[in-house]
């Protein structure tokens, strides 16, 4: 698992040269983006996804291999045993990839302020009288969403899932008859990450430069 800052935007020259690393279809997909943010975003997750792979196994296909399944979930035809998963959030960028783990599930998210009435609806009514109740809503709002949403992810149904059906206080939550394991991550003060996969043996995180990923 690893997980990169950006909070800086990158020269133009920089970004140029480093989207051009990439199959001409991300570089359009990138540059759909109207916000710098969401472009460098875009970028670092695939550099970190191609970064990842070659770590796990050089023989990995590149990205140019990359197709779209079912509800639009990206993956290596070619190597239906590798997994991958990425986010991004204000200032931070993650990417988690296994083999023969199944399908992955990685959320991360800014912890900043939240009116917790507005989210009355993606949550079970347990979990919602336990937000209700704790001494720390903002903190804990965000811990629980992110554990949410990357079983969601591990689903790989995503958002086509209805949020509030599925309780995700139990130490082992269920999708459909399918249970996931699931991770906090400490990636970086202020933020909120969780992992979610079928099985999940010790994780290694890892925070990378922009220097590492060629």
């Amino acid at each position: 698992m690893f997980h990169i800052r950006n909070d800086v935007r990158l020269p133009e020259q920089e970004w140029t040269r480093r989207c051009r690393t990439l199959p001409k279809e991300i570089q359009r997909d990138l540059n759909r983006y109207r916000r710098w943010q969401d472009r460098q975003a875009g970028l670092l997750g695939k550099l970190l996804l191609r970064y990842a792979a070659k770590k796990i196994d050089a023989a990995l296909p590149e990205l140019s291999t990359l197709a779209t399944g079912a509800y639009r979930r990206p993956y290596f035809p070619y190597r239906p045993d590798f997994d991958f998963n990425i986010s991004h959030t204000d200032g931070l960028v993650v990417c988690c990839s296994a083999v023969g783990m199944g399908r992955l599930g990685v959320d991360v998210e800014r912890v900043g302020e939240v009116d917790l009435g507005e989210f009355r609806r993606v949550f079970t009514a347990e979990e919602y009288a336990q937000l209700q109740s704790s001494p720390d809503q903002v903190t804990d709002f965000y811990r629980l969403w992110t554990r949410k949403e990357a079983v969601m992810k591990a689903d790989g149904r995503g958002f086509s899932l209805d949020p509030a059906d599925i309780n995700c206080l139990p130490e082992r939550i269920g999708v459909d008859g399918t249970h996931y394991t699931v991770r906090e991550l400490h990636l970086r003060p202020g933020y909120a990450a969780h992992l979610a996969a079928r099985t999940l043996p010790e994780v290694t995180v890892h925070e990378v430069s922009l220097a590492e990923l060629h």
